[in-house]
């Protein structure tokens, strides 16, 4: 398989400069299929419209960030920069994502060069490692070893905190602690 890259830029990464903890990310840069822009296009407008292709994706609960960008502008693209990271190893989440969603990745990917399809894995794994440029810098202000799960129950907690603290605010100590034990027990699933 070849992928095209202009000769000044060509992928420079390590397996340790794509993950942290038991965090992983991909940053790949594909060379787009011209014509099939407009293509891409109309699958990432239905995208932002609709979760119906990929709610058993989000029912997963394994990607913490994913996103496509056109490359050098919406107007004239000639790559396609996806940028994802997720909670997990990567030799079991890509191939795990890739027979799950095969349609949705077909719909996408398949607009671009080189790409050799979802399955056989083997080989998208490979692809997968020629046009990931890594993550030179990865931040996160969450702890390395907590999984995806885990940082969404903790967004999901502070939300319901913050509605907390508003619905108490002025309330006696006895009243107070009612409401505490209260939301404590309501929301004991996300701690």
């Amino acid at each position: 398989m070849r992928v095209d890259y202009d000769a000044r830029m060509r992928p420079e990464r390590s397996d340790d400069t794509s993950k942290t903890g038991r965090w992983g990310a991909v940053t790949a840069l594909t060379p787009l299929i011209r014509w099939r822009a407009v293509l891409l296009r109309g699958v990432f407008w239905f995208g932002n419209t609709t979760t119906i292709a990929v709610w058993r994706l989000l029912k997963m609960r394994v990607i913490a960030h994913a996103r496509w960008t056109f490359l050098p502008s919406i107007e004239n693209p000639q790559y396609l920069l996806f940028e994802t990271n997720w909670s997990g190893s990567q030799q079991s989440y890509i191939p795990d994502l890739a027979v799950l969603m095969q349609f949705q990745w077909k719909s996408i990917w398949d607009n671009v060069k080189g790409f050799p399809g979802p399955v056989p894995t083997t080989k998208l794994l490979k692809y997968i490692d020629k046009v990931d440029w890594g993550a030179d810098h990865y931040w996160s202000d969450y702890e390395p070893s907590a999984s995806t799960q885990v940082v969404l129950s903790a967004l999901d907690l502070q939300t319901q905190f913050e509605k907390f603290v508003k619905s108490t605010r002025g309330l006696a100590p006895d009243m107070l602690a009612t409401g505490w034990h209260r939301f404590t027990t309501e929301h004991q699933d996300l701690f």
